[in-house]
């Protein structure tokens, strides 16, 4: 079967198909329309040059250099010089799906038009994207004002100056274009700095992050939805009638979800304990407090759609007026605060999540033995993964520092404010990591309280997972170690689809 093509305009391009480009062997392909808008912006281009006017980075130096005027020799090999000068990454190498996503994102952006490089180096882009070309670059070195590092590295790679990867070794870049059939990109006469004037790197990564939470989202409510039943929580809490008078869009949404992966559950699976009149706020509040996330989601990955088709240039070179405008764009304070938001979502439903495994293996919540023990006194049953549980709901909230409340001043104040947003995305990144932990540790209880229980789900959504997860969870309560169980539910939990 033909491998999938995703189309760049660089107008439509949205997460789901960053990621099937990154992550799963899609091949992209440059629409007429973003090759005209990219070869209008070098038309104009050119235009403000052949009339003698100041371009920056072109006939001037960049950042606190700005000042300074090249002459002709100058100006001969200076793009060269600014990626070659530019290209000082540090840290851990970046991965390959995040290489991969950045390559697609500046496409699409270059295919916005605002930039105009030259078709040699456009073409050279998308060819060793579908070639499997990975240029070698590291995490650090942006600050959210453009990820001038990376983005060298790779526009270098492109012209087979650096180093890509071939299999699993590390080569010259030359030799990796080689061994693909790419010939080396061509600079036009700005491509070096309108090739690195882009936080592509942080938005393609951006762009991931939307994709895993959400579905990441949809599995911790199927794992919920099998602790409401473990539990014997009462549904009752997840009635339109509660949360349509607030008018959360997003504590409506999760209600309507968890009553979809219930349906078929009436009322509580057993009778309640004493203290049941109404659960503890890990069942009564989850619509409220996961809302949140749903809400932080969307407002994410409508930034992160913004961002992939715009052309956020400095300096935009606008065709049909011949003009290059100076601005802030390379700025990416939305990006930034958006991925914070979701973090902060986030932190809040894993102390949930957390409170709700202390739940489960709550005797006087869920009239099952002390943490769902054989015996309690003599067995531990699942003591201690309420450990294990709150060490990965602490992990997740130690990420989530907000990379908004800090800035940097760099290039004698020329940049004197930084969006951080590539460390935002990083940290999220390791939170959502973290949670699949915590997920997992609840599923595992979950699953626990059920056998003990002696019940099978009966809500439609949890009962596909429960199929799927006592095959791979151990059903002996005796005391044993539980490591394995918790390993192969993570397992589940990352590849989980609803």
């Amino acid at each position: 079967m033909a491998p999938e093509t995703v189309v760049l305009d660089g107008a439509t391009l949205r997460p789901e198909a960053v990621a099937r480009i990154a992550r799963g062997g899609a091949r992209a392909e440059l629409s007429p329309q973003a090759r005209e808008r990219n070869d209008a912006a070098r038309r104009a281009a050119d235009a403000v040059l052949a009339r003698g006017d100041e371009l920056y980075g072109v006939t001037t130096g960049v950042g606190p250099l700005r000042d300074l005027r090249l002459d002709d020799e100058s100006r001969r090999n200076h793009q060269l010089r600014l990626l070659r000068s530019h290209a000082c990454g540090a840290g851990w190498p970046l991965r390959a799906e995040r290489v991969r996503a950045a390559m697609a994102t500046r496409a699409n952006q270059l295919g916005a038009g605002g930039a105009g490089v030259a078709a040699e180096l456009l073409d050279a882009l998308v060819a060793a994207l579908n070639a499997g070309f990975l240029p070698f670059t590291r995490e650090l070195g942006s600050l959210g004002t453009g990820d001038l590092t990376t983005l060298s590295d790779i526009a270098l790679a492109l012209l087979g100056e650096g180093e890509a990867w071939l299999g699993e070794a590390l080569v010259d870049a030359s030799e990796a274009l080689r061994a693909v059939g790419i010939e080396p990109g061509r600079l036009g006469p700005r491509d070096g700095l309108a090739f690195m004037s882009s936080n592509a790197v942080s938005v393609g990564h951006a762009a991931l992050l939307v994709v895993d939470a959400r579905a990441l989202l949809d599995t911790w409510l199927t794992v919920a939805a099998l602790s409401f039943e473990a539990a014997a929580a009462n549904p009752i809490v997840l009635d339109a009638r509660l949360h349509a008078g607030r008018h959360q869009p997003g504590q409506t949404a999760v209600a309507e979800r968890m009553r979809e992966l219930l349906s078929g559950l009436r009322g509580r699976t057993r009778e309640p304990t004493a203290a049941a009149i109404q659960d503890p706020y890990p069942f009564r509040a989850l619509p409220q407090v996961d809302g949140v996330v749903h809400d932080a989601l969307g407002a994410l990955e409508e930034t992160v759609v913004h961002e992939l088709n715009f052309p956020g240039e400095n300096p935009l070179i606008v065709a049909g007026e011949e003009l290059a405008l100076p601005n802030g764009n390379p700025h990416a304070a939305p990006l930034a605060n958006a991925i914070d938001g979701l973090r902060t979502a986030v932190a809040q439903s894993a102390a949930l999540i957390a409170a709700r495994v202390s739940a489960l293996l709550d005797a006087s919540v869920t009239g099952l033995p002390a943490f769902l023990a054989l015996d309690p006194g003599p067995d531990s049953g699942g003591l201690i993964l309420e450990y294990t549980a709150h060490a990965a709901a602490a992990e997740v909230r130690s990420l989530v520092t907000p990379v908004a409340a800090q800035t940097v001043s760099v290039a004698r104040g020329v940049e004197s404010h930084a969006s951080l947003a590539p460390i935002a995305a990083r940290r999220a990144h390791e939170a959502l990591e973290a949670l699949r932990a915590l997920i997992a540790v609840e599923l595992v209880t979950a699953m626990r309280a059920l056998r003990l229980a002696g019940h099978e789900p009966t809500g439609e959504g949890a009962r596909r997972l429960y199929d799927a997860a006592a095959p791979l969870l151990d059903a002996e309560l005796a005391d044993r170690p539980l490591h394995p169980d918790v390993e192969a539910a993570r397992v589940l939990v990352s590849s989980w689809a609803a």
